[in-house]
């Protein structure tokens, strides 16, 4: 465990080190509520305005980006020689893809934190449920982080990862209504959208809020465990220490 959490310190110091990390993380999400937010304004009533509904659905948008940022965490070009002296050290090798779930975590937490802060401090953004809404947060962030670090295990490489990812995240924030609306496009489309994970974390997430219901967060949080659970799964079998190194 100290060697994990060691392994963790350093893979957290790398992306922190990391501006475009820290611009992705921050000033995006805050970037696209200002934009979306102000474009919008006049499409939204006085109970849910723009800033209130993009102010959700993009911090959502960017947690489910995370994914991007475990897969440079875990094989960026500059990472590949710290990770061998790692396999060659006495240890568990499995430690490295943990500490990357470990350090992205903690870098994306502490970022979004402060996106929240900052968008609800400068826009009035209404929120409840905190202790809820952090656990929803902390638990879909934790799904893109794995699936990243899965897709790496599988793919192999850092590239074909994030470019999956991409599209993937991009389709179910769609679908999803992570980035405008899509109820006003037919019966069809909103039984496809009802499909979408993100439909679903952004729908809990609006309930809590605005109208107190707690009921669709513990399914979700017990649909977010288990495929987290499974990925992690999926990582350790899939997983070769050489593939870190080539």
């Amino acid at each position: 465990m100290r060697n994990l959490l060691i392994i963790a310190r350093e893979d957290f110091m790398n992306l922190i080190k990391n501006p475009m990390w820290i611009f992705y993380a921050t000033v995006f999400p805050i970037l696209m509520v200002v934009i979306l937010g102000f474009l919008t304004k006049d499409n939204y009533g006085k109970e849910i305005g723009s800033y209130d509904y993009y102010g959700i659905t993009l911090i959502l948008y960017s947690l489910l980006s995370c994914g991007m940022t475990s897969a440079n965490a875990f094989m960026e070009e500059r990472i590949k020689k710290p990770n061998m002296r790692i396999i060659y050290a006495p240890g568990r090798v499995s430690s490295i893809f943990f500490s990357k779930i470990i350090a992205t975590f903690v870098f994306s937490s502490i970022m979004h934190l402060f996106d929240m802060v900052l968008l609800c401090l400068v826009f009035s953004i209404h929120l409840a449920a905190i202790p809820q809404m952090i656990l929803l947060f902390s638990l879909v962030e934790l799904f893109s982080i794995t699936l990243g670090i899965m897709l790496c295990c599988i793919f192999k490489t850092e590239g074909m990862t994030n470019q999956i990812l991409s599209l993937v995240v991009f389709l179910i924030s769609i679908f999803g209504g992570l980035l405008f609306s899509m109820d006003g496009y037919g019966e069809v489309v909103r039984k496809i959208c009802s499909l979408s994970p993100a439909k679903w974390f952004s729908n809990t997430a609006f309930q809590m809020i605005y109208d107190n219901n707690y009921s669709t967060l513990l399914p979700t949080v017990i649909l977010l465990t288990v495929t987290i659970v499974v990925m992690i799964i999926i990582s350790l079998l899939t997983f070769r220490k050489e593939d870190c190194i080539c």
